[in-house]
């Protein structure tokens, strides 16, 4: 966590600093991010940089505690209907958050794709016990299962990586094919893959 001292400081430079920290973690990942870009490109001398911060997790903790803020704020739609809609419709609904973050703002969603495909950075950053990504999946998948909306043979644990592996691999293309500016075409590729999986993993009778 930020020191008091970080906190005491004015909005203007507060909001520098992280987003030179955004910057630089977006451009770079964790492992390959500088400390020094990060003073560079907020204009603060190195020194400071220790007054405000323990080292380079701290900060990036910081960020993450952005990027987590920005998905629950997206996201609070999928936390009131979770009880009542299937799998694939709460699917949707985070393509629709995860698209919306990534045009309101690709970087932070650059670093959050970054570390959902590092656990060991994930648990080096929030610990043994960070959630993982497929973790809301899975169980999900268990929910269909127990009332007979997703079939039998579907095994919940390899199906939510492979769920989650899809989703990074079309996010990182998306970005790719679209320069950081997602589109229509972007959420029509997310909703195709959506579509199937619900044909693969729906219950069918001339299938179970």
């Amino acid at each position: 966590m930020p020191t008091e001292t970080f906190f005491n400081l004015s909005d203007e430079k507060k909001e520098r600093i992280i987003e030179a920290a955004i910057d630089e973690f977006a451009e770079n990942g964790f492992e390959n991010a500088k400390i020094n870009e990060i003073v560079r490109k907020s204009s603060i001398p190195k020194g400071s940089f220790y007054q405000y911060f323990r080292d380079k997790s701290d900060i990036f903790k910081c960020v993450l505690d952005i990027v987590f803020e920005k998905k629950m704020q997206l996201m609070t739609s999928i936390r009131d209907s979770l009880e009542r809609s299937s799998i694939f419709e709460i699917l949707k609904i985070m393509v629709e958050a995860g698209i919306k973050m990534a045009e309101d703002d690709p970087r932070l969603s650059k670093i959050s794709d970054d570390l959902v495909t590092n656990k060991s950075l994930m648990n080096k950053i929030l610990g043994e016990y960070a959630p993982s990504s497929d973790d809301l999946i899975n169980s999900l998948i268990k929910r269909g299962k127990e009332s007979g909306e997703i079939a039998e043979w579907v095994d919940p644990e390899m199906t939510a990586k492979l769920i989650t592996a899809f989703m990074l691999s079309l996010s990182e293309m998306v970005r790719s094919d679209s320069e950081g500016m997602l589109s229509e075409r972007a959420r029509d590729k997310y909703l195709s893959l959506i579509k199937l999986l619900e044909y693969g993993m729906k219950r069918r009778e001339d299938h179970d």
